[in-house]
């Protein structure tokens, strides 16, 4: 008798159950334009289930299975400001209001990703006043916040909230994506999503699956941790944070992570390179362009472990497709030397976005990279430096500062460069007696360069060697 009367009472259930829906998918959300996006989510067992939109006179249908999952692909229009809707149903409907269609990013790392434009307590952000009084809901960039999740247990419902980036929501918004989406947002003139997924205190090793992580001997995958240091753990931010987006269609990625990473630097360049891999699978687009973001300038200590792990960020991207790099080296003030959050979120996010609209929006007329180094003669009386980049030519300096040269002591002596007559190469003249076998700039966990190309980017740090210390 109990038997048949939970039949009946699970069929009841069933029949006056609406559709459910990942948190992604709901009001004020951004979907990507000009394109075949998505859309999940759970109804009635064998449900017939509806999708209309306002952008389109079709209807699009599907069959719920057993267990009443469903999905379905609805193709999307060019990008406007216009607001839509979009109606489901399986006999009960549901509609998804102030949707727009424009651009969307997923901004991912720990807490300089993380760091909201009202900033942490006595760490703020450069110019946040003026850019949360002056926030609009009318211009049309919005911010999924992830809600954070470390939990062993994994989860395939991933939780958060749109925010629409105006004067009462702009201050939880992440400041380096925000002022990310801005500058997208004033060349593009379309709406910007940015999925915000990010976890201070989190290491790569959190936003990577167990195959990567494991074939590692650098980090104990093994250490149980409580919640109290639930950041630490392996896999977690993966699994509760970034896969369960994975059917939400995005345009690209962006990267600020690594200061939990700088004493494992020797490792990272092949896990970055296993994280863009996973991502892109993950996202079932193994073209989905991949930006990073260098760690700033910090005292972390004696050494130059941090320098190594900057060298290791440049090396890790650069080898791979569709990714850029943002050099920092400028971006932080002497009196920041000890502050692992610096102010200066705005220019971060500019040089993103302006890597963002050369690569993936061919706009040409933008310079956005960092100079490099391209080539080191070293001859009996100079070292001549010559930097890819430079665009009109590094810019002149009262005294180009960072610089270092050794011989086979391995004992580190300032330089003092001077500009080359075709502005792309630097020249360190030789003192008799002394042969140099390698130069360095900026190479220390805490140093700010002055050296700047034509765009004012930073030249990003280097070394000729390949030495412990």
């Amino acid at each position: 008798m109990k038997l048949i009367l939970l039949f009946y009472l699970f069929l009841a259930f069933n029949a006056y159950s609406i559709i459910t829906l990942p948190e992604i998918i709901n009001d004020n959300m951004v979907i990507q334009q000009k394109t075949t996006i998505k859309l999940w989510g759970e109804a009635k067992i064998y449900a017939n289930v509806k999708i209309t939109t306002s952008w389109s006179s079709l209807a699009f249908y599907c069959k719920a299975d057993k267990n009443g999952k469903w999905q379905l692909f609805i193709p999307t229009i060019a990008a406007s400001f216009q607001k839509h809707t979009i109606n489901i149903s399986d006999g009960t409907s549901i509609t998804i209001k102030n949707v727009l269609i424009g651009e969307v990013w997923l901004c991912s790392g720990q807490s300089n990703m993380e760091m909201p434009i009202k900033g942490f307590e006595n760490q703020p952000i450069e110019g946040a006043d003026y850019y949360i009084s002056s926030a609009k809901t009318e211009n049309g960039i919005r911010m999924y916040n992830v809600f954070k999740n470390a939990a062993i247990k994994s989860t395939k419902i991933g939780k958060g909230k749109w925010l629409e980036c105006n004067q009462k929501d702009l201050p939880d918004c992440s400041a380096a994506a925000y002022f990310f989406a801005l500058r997208l947002q004033a060349l593009l003139n379309v709406p910007i999503g940015i999925i915000n997924s990010s976890y201070g205190g989190s290491s790569i090793e959190g936003w990577l699956n167990p195959i990567a992580v494991q074939k590692h001997y650098d980090f104990n995958f093994n250490e149980n941790y409580n919640d109290e240091n639930a950041w630490k753990r392996p896999y977690v931010m993966y699994q509760n944070m970034l896969k369960p987006f994975g059917n939400y269609v995005i345009n690209g990625f962006i990267w600020y992570q690594g200061e939990s990473n700088v004493g494992r630097y020797a490792s990272y360049e092949q896990k970055l390179s296993d994280l863009v891999s996973l991502w892109r699978a993950t996202f079932n687009n193994p073209e989905l362009p991949f930006y990073v973001v260098e760690i700033t300038p910090f005292l972390y200590g004696n050494g130059v472990q941090a320098a190594k792990f900057r060298e290791a960020q440049f090396k890790g991207i650069n080898v791979l497709k569709n990714t850029g790099f943002v050099c920092t080296n400028d971006l932080v003030n002497e009196s920041e030397a000890t502050n692992i959050h610096p102010s200066q979120k705005k220019q971060i996010g500019d040089r993103l976005a302006n890597l963002v609209l050369h690569d993936a929006y061919h706009v040409d007329t933008i310079k956005a990279n960092s100079p490099s180094l391209e080539l080191v003669t070293i001859t009996s009386d100079s070292i001549v430096m010559q930097f890819k980049n430079s665009y009109e030519g590094l810019k002149n300096q009262n005294e180009f500062l960072g610089f270092e040269v050794a011989d086979s002591t391995r004992n580190f002596r300032t330089a003092k460069p001077i500009l080359g007559r075709s502005r792309n190469t630097l020249i360190i003249k030789i003192d008799p007696g002394f042969e140099p076998i390698s130069v360095r700039y900026s190479f220390k966990n805490f140093q700010v360069g002055n050296v700047k190309n034509s765009e004012g980017l930073p030249l990003v740090p280097f070394r000729t060697d390949e030495w412990d210390n």
